[in-house]
């Protein structure tokens, strides 16, 4: 917070009218060794005590830096897409590498994608070759890499194409992953920095390789691991960038709270207005539901074990969803700044371009809708009544919140992972009369066969697909909502709203799904039965906007939610 506090947002914002790279940061944090200190797993290192992949220290780091500055930010969420892939492979010298590496300072970087493919991974054209004398080299261009300006190290995904036998068929390509050290890398070219919508002071750039030699112990994973690498990266980094989400709009919150209490208009405080009142209540409502669901789903990631996979299904909704409630909030926020929202001196007007980036370029939202549906039948069909809920993680210490689990190669399919009865955790909930509406909602949903349609399977055209991912979605959304509402005691007003709204999300939902096409008049019926009511008083809402217009202070930390989610202490 001093780093952020002291440069103070006019110069952020300078910083990001101009896109100009933040040295200044990244020689603060190799000064305090912030990254190593935050991404070193316990043991790894002899060197500080403190150093530990403490997951809940990490996704508050995220939030609070988000709250300051997301492209400060983006540096380090990169640098983890970047070193994760060598810290679960087998190569303990590239490990020893990369930690020295980070402790120096430096930062990290994933080369994946590529323009003409994008997240086709399959179609990359970037290539490992044999030479005659059997040297290993490599040619390509990646495109769109965070810190490839800087990057120390490079986790780089390419084709190798094996040698053919004699008398057999042409040996299908597999993929690799090796390191590229930029600066000691003579065919290393990096081409220009993309200029995007939003993070504009962060880097993402394009690099190409020209027959780059590589030696064997560049290579940290070949075939299915490689695989399994950046797909188990990928899958942990982009969670985390819900926490971005959180920490932009409750800057963007405490911003708007400040402009609406100030303001005057037809002689009475804007905060007085009751359809400003009204919107105010929602984006807290729904800010805080974000809050809500990404801790509680770090716990589930902590608790992840080879017998208890739940977390997968659980970061791809906060993908998928936690990051698109980030554009919701924002957009209730505008309505109640007005004009102010867009001037080029606040923080809102970069959180409007900021936080429009997680969904719609890191989250893979589609992606993650699609990966939800597939959970489905096993989470209202095939239970495992002895799963019990994780303990939350901020009761543990520091040592405790590591989870060495995440570090190993990830197995098995997610036809095996089990779930306990999905409407346990409603059940201290249920005299809220908005959760007893979504439990409604959930068992209708569930009693469709397969959590589908009659006669139709879960994989049924790309459209019906997301069409019930989206309702899955807001089905587990609202299941650890509901856990961290009974863990916190958050009020009975605020649960109210925050249903209302989730049955109201629902509804939608269920609408798009019963006006798919390919549906015929008994299927649409079916759907019908998700179509419920969502009803709050006006008390239960004037409580909410009491709430969220009480506990906002600008220019200190994030508190627009309850105080045991506080980023800070």
């Amino acid at each position: 917070m001093q780093f952020f506090q002291k440069k103070g947002l006019a110069a952020l914002k300078d910083e990001d009218r101009r896109e100009e790279w933040y040295d200044d940061w990244i020689a603060y944090q190799a000064e305090h060794q912030l990254y190593a200190t935050l991404l070193t797993p316990r043991g790894r290192s002899s060197s500080s005590s403190e150093e530990s992949f403490d997951l809940l220290r990490y996704a508050r780091f995220l939030e609070l830096i988000a709250y300051f500055s997301p492209a400060h930010g983006y540096s380090l969420q990169v640098t983890f897409l970047g070193l994760f892939p060598i810290l679960i492979s087998g190569s303990d010298a590239l490990k020893a590498e990369a930690l020295a590496t980070l402790k120096a300072g430096g930062l990290f970087a994933l080369g994946v994608s590529e323009r003409a493919h994008g997240s086709d991974l399959l179609a990359n054209e970037f290539r490992v070759s044999e030479s005659e004398d059997g040297r290993l080299l490599a040619s390509g261009i990646k495109y769109y890499i965070g810190n490839s300006n800087v990057a120390r190290m490079i986790c780089v995904l390419a084709s190798r194409k094996k040698s053919a036998i004699a008398g057999k068929r042409p040996r299908r390509a597999t993929p690799v992953l090796f390191a590229l050290r930029p600066e000691r890398a003579a065919g290393f070219q990096d081409h220009r920095k993309i200029r995007t919508f939003g993070v504009r002071a962060a880097h993402v750039g394009e690099f190409a390789l020209n027959d780059q030699p590589l030696d064997a112990s560049d290579v940290i994973a070949e075939g299915r691991d490689a695989w399994d690498a950046v797909i188990g990266t990928v899958t942990l980094g982009k969670f985390f960038l819900g926490f971005g989400s959180v920490g932009i709009c409750e800057h963007a919150f405490a911003e708007a709270m400040d402009h609406v209490t100030s303001r005057v208009l037809y002689g009475k405080p804007v905060v007085a207005m009751p359809h400003i009142r009204l919107m105010i209540a929602e984006a807290y409502a729904r800010l805080t539901a974000m809050k809500l669901y990404a801790y509680r789903a770090l716990d589930y990631v902590h608790a992840a074990r080879a017998a208890d996979r739940r977390h997968i299904l659980f970061c791809a909704v906060q993908k998928a969803r936690v990051s698109t409630e980030g554009t919701r909030v924002m957009a209730l926020l505008l309505e109640c700044m007005g004009a102010r929202g867009f001037e080029s001196d606040t923080y809102f007007e970069m959180a409007l371009r900021d936080v429009q980036l997680i969904p719609g370029l890191e989250g893979s939202t589609h992606f993650n809708i699609n990966l939800t549906a597939q959970f489905i039948p096993r989470y209202f069909s095939q239970l495992v009544p002895e799963l019990g809920e994780p303990s939350a993680i901020g009761t543990l210490d520091g040592a405790g919140r590591e989870n060495p689990f995440l570090m190993d190669k990830p197995e098995g399919a997610i036809r095996t992972i089990g779930f306990p009865p999905p409407l346990r955790a409603y059940e201290s909930l249920l005299d809220v009369p908005n959760v007893r509406r979504f439990v409604r909602q959930i068992t209708a949903f569930g009693r469709l066969p397969h959590g589908g349609l009659p006669g139709r399977a879960v994989d049924d055209g790309a459209a019906m697909v997301l069409a019930q991912g989206r309702c899955q979605a807001i089905v587990a959304y609202g299941q650890l909502v509901a856990e961290q509402c009974a863990i916190l005691k958050v009020s009975r007003e605020l649960v109210s709203i925050i249903f209302q709204v989730l049955v109201t999300d629902m509804n939608v939902a269920a609408l798009a799904l019963g006006s798919l096409p390919e549906l015929d008049p008994m299927e649409t019926k079916w759907v019908r039965r998700l179509f419920i009511p969502a009803r709050a008083t006006a008390e239960e809402w004037e409580a909410v906007a009491q709430q969220a217009t009480a506990t906002t202070a600008l220019g200190g930390p994030p508190r627009p939610t309850p105080p045991p989610l506080s980023p800070v202490g």
